[in-house]
């Protein structure tokens, strides 16, 4: 349950998510980022080195907010600038080298600042520096915010994009909606509002219909509402990745089949957020398809997306590309073609799916663009 902070405001809210190695501390609030240390002194316990690593292009009045917080609050700050580069082992390695030119050790802490990349790869070295180093997250995007904690992204190697995984490392997070995008027909919020639909239809049928109650307000960008279902999604997306069934965790790809699959074929410009919803549509008719899923049910993620209004992709695609590259996606990690497909709103598991139904959707899903 959020606890919220009577009728101050800002309005304060606090949200513990369970993951597979950590439970993290997630902190929510507007303007609640200048006073990170304040709010977690008594979690973090007594002040020692917090190295603040600020990714490039951040806004160094935050980073600066940031510091002064940490150094009020009584610890020695260290500043490190984010290595350049991809997400991936290199980067990783460089910022390994950083924390060892600033004397990190696993009493300390570090304060990560930036997007969903940078901060995946501070999850990825935090998470082994000294054994484990504590790791403060404060996301710069609403996307960030939901998946830097529970799902941080997968490392690339060369060639292979997203193949070195690891579960989420942070202990603590600060969601500060005042450092986003807030309005509700940019991409940056319509991509978080399709993965909060992709999370409530992996978490639970309850997480699912909460959602559903409050796409109105999320809409209209209600600020109460943008916060809640930050956290509650946070909280759920931690649920799907550490349950203790491989089924339940293997739902989170829910809708990413084919959003990963298409990237290549449409290029760069077709935003986040119609590529996860449509991957979502997509699955869901698979799973009609397979009698899994009502069509009712089916209608209904398809009404919750509209709502939020959360668009879809207009590119025309060649339907054997399409497939090709699907199936191309599931056998790079593994040897069995499976997809996750929704049994009901809030249970999603993978299924196999033939080739004569896969092309049958394709060149559906192609002939609707």
């Amino acid at each position: 349950m959020t606890e919220a902070s009577g009728a101050a405001a800002p309005r304060r809210a606090r949200q513990w998510v369970a993951m597979r190695n950590v439970s993290m501390d997630v902190r929510g609030g507007w303007g609640i980022s200048g006073s990170a240390a304040k709010e977690l002194r008594t979690a973090i316990g007594k002040p020692h080195v917090a190295a603040l690593v600020g990714e490039g292009g951040v806004d160094p009045a935050l980073v600066e907010a940031l510091h002064r917080d940490l150094s009020s609050s009584g610890f020695e700050v260290r500043r490190i600038e984010m290595p350049e580069g991809g997400c991936d082992l290199p980067r990783v390695e460089a910022l390994d080298e950083l924390l060892a030119d600033a004397g990190v050790v696993a009493e300390d802490i570090v304060v990560a600042v930036g997007g969903y990349e940078a901060l995946s790869v501070a999850s990825f070295a935090c998470g082994t520096w000294c054994g484990g180093v504590s790791l403060l997250e404060v996301p710069t995007s609403a996307p960030a915010a939901l998946l830097c904690g529970p799902t941080p992204r997968a490392l690339d190697l060369p060639g292979a994009p997203r193949m070195v995984s690891n579960d989420g490392a942070a202990r603590f997070c600060v969601v500060d909606p005042g450092l986003f995008d807030c309005d509700p027909s940019h991409e940056e919020l319509l991509h978080a509002f399709a993965l909060m639909v992709a999370t409530a239809t992996c978490d639970s049928n309850k997480s699912f219909g909460r959602l559903w109650d409050a796409a109105d307000a999320l809409a209209a960008a209600d600020p109460d509402a943008l916060l809640d279902e930050l956290l509650e999604s946070i909280k759920g997306r931690g649920r799907v990745v550490s349950a203790t069934s491989a089924s339940t965790r293997q739902s989170i790809s829910f809708g990413h089949e084919l959003a990963c699959a298409l990237r290549p074929l449409v290029g760069p410009d077709v935003p986040e957020s119609a590529l996860l919803a449509d991957g979502m549509r997509f699955a869901a008719r698979l799973a009609v398809g397979l009698e899994q899923l009502s069509v009712d049910d089916m209608f209904t993620l398809d009404e919750l997306l509209e709502r939020l209004g959360v668009g879809t992709v207009e590119a025309r695609v060649d339907p054997d590309a399409l497939v090709a590259q699907i199936r191309s996606e599931r056998f790079r990690r593994s040897n069995r073609f499976m997809v996750a497909t929704p049994r009901a709103l809030g249970r999603v598991r993978l299924s196999i799916v033939s080739d004569e139904l896969l092309a049958e959707h394709a060149a559906a899903w192609c002939a609707a663009r």
